[in-house]
């Protein structure tokens, strides 16, 4: 006899019942109650640990048995047999090499799946999409991180004159605007929105001064609006925030965020080499040298300490890793 709790489904009663088997019977006796139910009707919960496991019966009732080996013997003398999954479950070997690949597949889809995934759902995305989000965030930001410029009428006629007459290396001109914005907390600054609209700060344009470095960064900006990836980095955030919402739970949205913000940092670096990759190809069909990119890099750098170092947790490259490979692309240029 093997001791069980029976629930009929329907109450929170408990009755404490004898479990044995007749034949392919299993049958349950207890304090008004005598049951006899056929083995071919009985669904085995899996085996988790010690923790008690059911019989559940057709009606909705079942049994929960806390004695686990005596249930094994129970089983095992009426020829049941647990299923595939259950007794893997139970093999160290079999659970760590589980543990493994599903380590190996979250590294690869961080690596290179959801990379690829939002880049393509990107250009998928309509037009319309970009536009909206680039206003909500242009709603958001002015009047409040981004101010009015304070260049003159003549600075920023002379700027847009020759942004516009940038030819792209896919031929044309660029459809992105350009805005002229000043902020504080911002400083020497320009990034692109989701639409590929540009937005270059004050600051940026007096730090530089040279017209053809400031064209360095707006052709470093027109990478990102070519690859789309002010929405590519939108799809790849949500989706490392929604995994990690999921696995944490309600625990703390700060504990979820910071985890969140490392695994981005690596996106938005991949995001900025390709920028400068075709900055670097833009300038060159423009009859201008990657160095030009490189020289406003440093200038920037030079107005930043200790921002040259870089480091996973960095939204870009370090400095001097971005300038190394700007003269490989001009060696690769000029010959």
């Amino acid at each position: 006899m093997l001791q069980a709790d029976y629930f009929d489904g329907r109450s929170t009663r408990v009755r404490v019942v004898r479990l044995s088997v007749d034949g392919k019977d299993l049958v349950i006796v207890g304090d008004d109650l005598d049951l006899r139910i056929h083995f071919a009707d009985v669904s085995v919960d899996e085996r988790l640990g010690r923790a008690p496991r059911r019989l559940r019966f057709k009606d909705g009732s079942f049994c929960e048995v806390r004695d686990l080996n005596g249930l094994d013997e129970l089983l095992s003398s009426i020829g049941h047999v647990d299923g595939k999954v259950d007794r893997m479950q139970r093999q160290l070997h079999i659970v760590l090499l589980s543990c493994l690949a599903c380590l190996v597949i979250a590294l690869v889809s961080y690596e290179w799946v959801l990379p690829w995934a939002a880049a393509r759902g990107a250009r998928q995305l309509p037009p319309a999409v970009g536009k909206t989000l680039t206003e909500q965030a242009l709603n958001l930001l002015d009047g409040k991180i981004l101010l009015p410029s304070k260049l003159s009428d003549k600075r920023r006629e002379e700027l847009l004159a020759t942004y516009h007459a940038l030819r792209l290396p896919e031929g044309g001109s660029s459809a992105s605007d350009l805005l002229f914005r000043s902020s504080p907390q911002l400083g020497a600054n320009a990034f692109t929105l989701p639409d590929g609209t540009i937005v270059v700060l004050d600051d940026l344009v007096t730090l530089i001064g040279d017209d053809k470095r400031i064209l360095a960064v707006l052709a470093h900006e027109l990478g990102h609006a070519h690859g789309r990836h002010g929405l590519q980095q939108l799809l790849q955030s949500s989706a490392v925030a929604a995994f990690i919402s999921l696995y944490v739970g309600d625990i703390s949205q700060l504990v979820a965020a910071a985890p969140a913000a490392i695994l981005q940092a690596k996106y938005s670096k991949d995001l900025e080499r390709q920028a400068d990759d075709y900055g670097a190809a833009l300038l060159l069909h423009n009859g201008m040298s990657p160095l030009l990119l490189a020289d406003a890099l440093r200038d920037l750098a030079k107005s930043r300490p200790g921002s040259r170092g870089g480091g996973y947790l960095a939204s870009h490259p370090s400095t001097d890793e971005r300038i190394r490979h700007l003269h490989i692309l001009a060696a690769q240029g000029a010959t």
